[in-house]
């Protein structure tokens, strides 16, 4: 089972980021995409899918099977699952997903269950860090072929190393460690800011946004300036990649002026306030119990409001016999859904980016 483990100060999977940014720092903590991700990760790891969900484990089938494909082509491979990696001599760690290694030729793969689009593994850093760490750990290996695997969006990046490259790899990891180490370190805008903790300090993306901002002063917008005057779809293009990377920067200055104000400094014109939490009852059948004697069970299943379909067919499916488990869930949507019970909303639209 994978366990938590502190990350390198620059962990591969940034290299990519400080390779455009030097001045790029990762957030800590943690959030529900990352937590999916580790589950999923672990789900791999162990070949046990009983923790996921029926996409979850859809998608972790797609990537194992696609494993057990490369794998066939090999002769005789030891695999080796989360292979923590010591990268150009100790300048930087991590662990791969997943290693096998058959004589002189192996593979790495890595696997993406996020919808952010991927580098290709030609030009993927964090793919040239964990394929060096690996001809490091084996002096046998000849060829190396680092594979990218993301299936919600059906996409499959390849490429294959080989000894002669480590020199040329082991400079590229080295020159993005250095520039990023650099007392005067470059700042760079970009989308990648997305996902940078010093949105809300760095100057660079301030002096980006403010001109930005200051036109839309007191919700006076220029016509000329209105979304709903671009014709273009160019520059509404553009503007889609601006104002994603500006919500970012916004919310990142919020909570940094709150973390301030907490802090004890006083920011003009405004004052630090708090809200109450949310009351909620996480024990129907208590709440029952309280009430019975004043209202009719029909009048209080009216105030609990809808039920999760999921967790409705996790329970179902918690007493079915081993093999039917997915069998019963589905019978359940079905006989909800002939019986009229099951109600679909209407269907909304977004616009994903696209490689």
């Amino acid at each position: 089972m994978t366990t938590k483990v502190k990350h390198a100060k620059h962990s591969p999977s940034s290299l990519g980021y400080k390779e455009i940014c030097p001045a790029f720092r990762g957030r800590s903590g943690t959030n529900p995409a990352a937590e999916e991700g580790t589950l999923m990760h672990e789900a791999l790891e162990t070949d046990d899918f009983s923790k996921l969900n029926e996409e979850q484990a859809f998608l972790c089938g797609l990537c194992r099977d696609y494993r057990d494909g490369e794998l066939a082509k090999l002769s005789n491979p030891t695999l080796y699952r989360e292979l923590k990696l010591t990268i150009a001599g100790g300048l930087t760690y991590g662990t791969a997903d997943f290693v096998a290694v058959a004589g002189k030729i192996g593979l790495l793969m890595d696997w993406k269950f996020g919808r952010g689009a991927v580098d290709h593994a030609d030009s993927n850093a964090q793919g040239c860090a964990y394929a060096l760490g690996v001809f490091e750990m084996f002096p046998e290996l000849e060829e190396l072929t680092v594979h990218f695997v993301q299936p919600r969006r059906q996409f499959i990046s390849t490429h294959t190393y080989t000894r002669e490259d480590t020199e040329r790899m082991r400079l590229r990891i080295h020159t993005i460690i250095r520039r990023a180490n650099a007392r005067n370190r470059e700042e760079h805008p970009g989308m990648h800011c997305c996902y940078c903790a010093k949105q809300a300090t760095c100057a660079k993306l301030r002096n980006l946004a403010l001109p930005l901002a200051s036109r839309y002063a007191e919700l006076s917008i220029p016509e000329e300036l209105h979304p709903s005057r671009i014709t273009s779809p160019e520059l509404m293009a553009h503007c889609l990649d601006c104002a994603k990377m500006l919500k970012e920067w916004v919310e990142s200055v919020n909570f940094h002026a709150i973390d301030m104000a907490v802090n004890g400094e006083e920011i003009p014109g405004y004052k630090l306030t708090s809200r109450a939490g949310r009351r909620s009852i996480p024990d129907a059948l208590a709440a029952y119990g309280a009430v019975k004697d004043s209202m009719t069970l029909e009048d209080f299943i009216s105030c609990c409001g809808s039920v999760s379909l999921e967790e409705l067919g996790n329970k179902v499916s918690a007493t079915a016999p081993r093999g039917q488990k997915q069998k019963s869930k589905d019978e359940l949507v079905t006989r909800l859904t002939e019986d009229g019970i099951i109600t679909t909303g209407a269907p909304s639209k977004m616009l994903k980016r696209i490689k």
